[in-house]
């Protein structure tokens, strides 16, 4: 409305505008809230919520980290969620750094959450138009970051300075763009003494996920790792991790394969083939997984190509698939579960709930050069689980290293013997380059 309009109104009329437009907008955040969020704990017997508990690898109940006057911006990297995931984890080590409180960005298009070719069959069909978006918050767990990390969604760090988007980025200080490979700009962000300081996912820059070793466990590179110390890996222990929601959801089909019982695959084709090579043949896996097979064994498969393990060889196991896990082959056990949420955010969870299935299995294979592997990877470090060297579908394994892992992991006392560190403690486990 325009000044010259606004003498033609009364204080009151004005008033009541203005309260009704802020009950608008606070009732669009609680409809937000409410569709991303599944409130209903009772939904969890006693066993999946034991599972869940176990899960649970982070220390809880403390308070939030006081704001600073000093904030890090960030955008969104440009590759898929997991990419994504490595470029704000990161870019939370520098905020932790250089003493500035992060700022999550608002919402944008995600990488095969919002476009791109996805093959698994499970895209809503109101979702095939490519107008939709993600905004961080909704797939990280914040309220345990704030406890670990100074941290503002975009909508609270709008509306504590009064900044947009195009405004905060066009004030924020950035650095030299040949300077970001191999993370070799972190004294020019700790020297800075700017407002905003601000760190570009774009294509051309990617300043988060460059300080990550993405290939790996996704810790961060040399450069970064020396100078963030205890208090980076207890902030990547204890802060980073995926939402709520996707724990929840996880916590019912771990509960229900057995929590450590189990031997899960992680299997990546689709543009992997373009960018990498030929992929290791379905059969030749899950062969490779045989001495942990067979009768009365199950074997989870997270795959975007699942239609590739049909009918295969799984040396008497049982096999059981995301959809299995709407059908009756395992009786509809996340049916109910998925009523509880819109489509959108149901697919959206899809990958982190299959990330943290592989997670709490008992042996885990997972697809080489794949952040979605290397994050389960760096989870099972987190997380206790049996067997932590990293296996992959590329490389021969190593049965007897296995199998001894398993029985060193039974004699500490396997599952129970789990607990969570110290919040002023982490797993290094991006020293852990076993990998190679």
């Amino acid at each position: 409305m325009a000044p010259h309009q606004l003498r033609h109104f009364d204080a009151f009329t004005f008033i009541l505008a203005t309260s009704l437009l802020h009950t608008a907008h606070t009732s669009l955040l609680r409809q937000r809230q409410t569709a991303h969020t599944n409130p209903v704990d009772g939904s969890l017997d006693v066993q999946e919520q034991a599972a869940l508990k176990r899960m649970q690898w982070w220390f809880t109940g403390g308070s939030e980290m006081p704001l600073t006057d000093r904030y890090l911006l960030f955008s969104m990297d440009a590759g898929g969620l997991n990419n994504i995931r490595i470029g704000w984890e990161m870019t939370g080590l520098v905020a932790k750094y250089t003493g500035r409180t992060l700022v999550l960005p608002p919402a944008e298009p995600i990488y095969l959450l919002d476009w791109g070719d996805r093959l698994t069959g499970f895209l809503p069909e109101s979702m095939t138009f490519g107008n939709h978006k993600t905004a961080v918050d909704d797939m990280l767990n914040v309220k345990q970051l704030k406890t670990m990390l100074p941290t503002l969604t975009w909508d609270e760090f709008h509306q504590r300075t009064g900044l947009s988007w195009e405004q905060a980025t066009r004030e924020a200080m950035t650095v030299d763009k040949e300077k970001i490979n191999e993370c070799n700009v972190l004294s020019d962000y700790k020297a800075s003494n700017a407002r905003l300081l601000f760190m570009s996912g774009d294509g051309d820059r990617r300043e988060g996920f460059s300080c990550g070793e993405w290939s790996l466990r996704g810790g961060p590179k040399q450069a970064l790792k020396e100078k963030v110390g205890d208090e980076g890996y207890a902030l990547l222990t204890h802060g980073f991790m995926w939402h709520e929601d996707a724990f929840h959801i996880a916590s019912k089909v771990v509960s229900y394969l057995g929590l450590f019982k189990y031997v899960a695959l992680h299997a990546r084709y689709n543009d992997f083939t373009l960018n990498f090579g030929v992929q290791p043949q379905p059969q030749d896996v899950v062969d490779e997984l045989s001495p942990w097979l067979g009768s009365g064994t199950t074997l989870y498969i997270a795959s975007d190509e699942p239609k590739k393990f049909a009918g295969l060889n799984t040396h008497s196991a049982r096999v059981v698939m995301w959809a299995d896990l709407l059908g009756p082959a395992t009786n509809g056990l996340l049916t109910k579960e998925r009523e509880r949420f819109s489509q959108e955010r149901w697919f959206k969870l899809t990958g982190p709930v299959e990330e943290l299935i592989c997670t709490f299995s008992k042996v885990f294979m997972g697809s080489e050069r794949s952040s979605f592997t290397g994050h389960i990877q760096a989870m099972r470090v987190q997380a206790d689980a049996p067997v932590t060297s990293m296996i992959l579908n590329t490389k021969p394994l190593a049965t007897e290293d296995v199998k001894s892992a398993l029985t060193h992991w039974d004699s500490k006392g396997g599952a129970g013997a789990f607990s969570a560190l110290p919040r002023n403690k982490g797993n290094v486990f991006f020293l852990q380059l076993d990998a190679d």
